[in-house]
């Protein structure tokens, strides 16, 4: 093994609001596009029809602005698929194609915890500052089993409030 791989780490960014967040590549099982056909028959229920899966879709970027994961308001062009501990899969609709990238493990850090953490410091665990001879950019490491749990949560507690 070489130096670079031992220190570094593959991650799927995508681009949410204004916002650059990164999913580890172990958590992502596809990135597909999104055909808006696929997409438009389940779209009030936050459903995509894909081959013969029904992948239920997030919409982080309403996650950002209001607080609340919920289903996604337009159509994605892309879909990251992961999978919840269940094995249930779910779809981060993204509307700018993600990348591939490797973030060397030392610019990674913890976030500091909050009290009454909610939103957006819910979703991430950590965060990477990293630079290239033009700009310097903060990617936010989601953490898949942090948003799932903050899905489900939400969700529960709508329906006892139904």
């Amino acid at each position: 093994m070489n130096n670079q791989q031992s220190t570094t780490q593959k991650f799927i960014v995508l681009k949410v609001a204004d916002y650059l967040l990164a999913l580890p590549i172990v958590d992502v099982l596809k990135v597909v596009n999104c055909p808006a056909s696929a997409y438009r028959e389940f779209k009030n229920m936050g459903l995509v029809q894909l081959g013969r899966h029904t992948i239920r879709v997030l919409d982080l970027q309403g996650q950002f602005s209001s607080g609340d994961v919920s289903q996604v308001s337009t159509n994605p062009d892309f879909l990251i698929i992961t999978r919840s501990l269940e094995g249930e899969l779910w779809g981060i609709g993204v509307q700018e194609t993600p990348n591939l990238m490797d973030l060397p493990l030392e610019n990674r850090q913890s976030l500091p915890k909050f009290e009454s953490q909610s939103g957006f410091l819910e979703l991430v665990s950590h965060s990477a500052v990293v630079s290239n001879s033009e700009v310097t950019n903060t990617i936010f490491l989601l953490d898949i089993k942090r948003l799932l749990d903050v899905i489900n949560n939400s969700h529960r507690q709508s329906l006892s409030n139904k």
